[in-house]
């Protein structure tokens, strides 16, 4: 067997596996730091009490500063005195956010996970792009809707963990990432149906299932009012384009998401240039 056919070979078997993973729904990510999920579990229970939630997150120190930090960051505390008690941080940012902080401290531990060594370069591009979107999302959301803009951002947070899901099962096959070109067709491939059913197996609501699974179509249109989807597709598109170069071309034509915000590429522009700060400090707060 030459190099070549053995290449096929690893991407026939590893596309089986993503396959029969999708079939079961058996899809979770490894190494998550038990801390994030016992602190899931705890957002779930109307009945769990602050200081609950302030003792599971200060079992974890980084996952305190991280929390700390979103609460001063320029978009949530825009004036007054540094928040430096975690207590005080909980009751500020609320539990979305805290969902939010302790699931971006879990996508970045994956990347010291040793068994993920060879895809630790793909998975530290993913979390740069989730929370940039995340933080777009979240300007976008407040500035033009009057949907949760906490909820928005955990939705942008989220719509890359389909790729990292791919990558960490790509480690058992290290022949893929001799070609980035091969396993980036592959994540593209699979990103939105297992992101999509990665959130469902988690039990989170609806609406963030279905912005994970239809954020990449620019034609995507609904009934009813703006949703969280909306904002995705836009938030995405703005983030290609801010990553882009300067000459990229950039078009709301037949975006029926635009047309929901009545935002124009002209808005786009503006947005981008308004929200560099709170984009900037969200972002760096979410630990990128």
């Amino acid at each position: 067997m030459n190099a070549t056919s053995g290449e096929h070979n690893q991407k026939f078997l590893f596309l089986k596996v993503l396959t029969n993973d999708l079939n079961r729904g058996d899809i979770e990510l490894p190494s998550f730091p038990d801390v994030v999920l016992r602190i899931r579990k705890a957002l779930e229970d109307e009945n769990c009490s602050t200081e609950k939630l302030v003792q599971l997150i200060g079992a974890e120190p980084v996952l305190a500063a991280r929390l700390l930090s979103v609460a001063n960051s320029a978009a949530l505390r825009p004036s007054g005195d540094p928040i430096t008690d975690l207590n005080m941080a909980v009751n500020r940012i609320g539990r979305i956010m805290i969902r939010s902080s302790a699931m971006s401290f879990a996508m970045t531990q994956l990347q010291n996970a040793s068994k993920l060594e060879t895809a630790r370069e793909h998975l530290a591009a993913i979390w740069q792009q989730c929370a940039h979107v995340a933080a777009l999302c979240y300007v976008l959301s407040r500035k033009y809707t009057k949907l949760n803009a906490d909820e928005a951002m955990f939705v942008g947070l989220m719509h890359g963990i389909g790729r990292m899901y791919v990558l960490t099962r790509a480690a058992d096959f290290p022949s893929l990432f001799e070609s980035r070109a091969e396993i980036e067709a592959i994540m593209d491939e699979w990103d939105c149906a297992i992101g999509s059913s990665i959130v469902e197996s988690w039990g989170f609501a609806e609406h963030v299932s279905a912005a994970i699974r239809d954020f990449k179509d620019t034609e995507h249109t609904h009934e009813g009012n703006v949703d969280y989807t909306d904002i995705l597709i836009l938030a995405y598109i703005l983030y290609r384009f801010a990553t882009a170069a300067k000459d990229a071309e950039f078009t709301l034509d037949d975006v029926p998401a635009s047309g929901r915000l009545s935002i124009t590429a002209a808005d786009m522009m503006q947005v981008l240039s308004e929200s560099e700060e709170k984009v900037t400090s969200l972002r760096r707060a979410l630990g990128n």
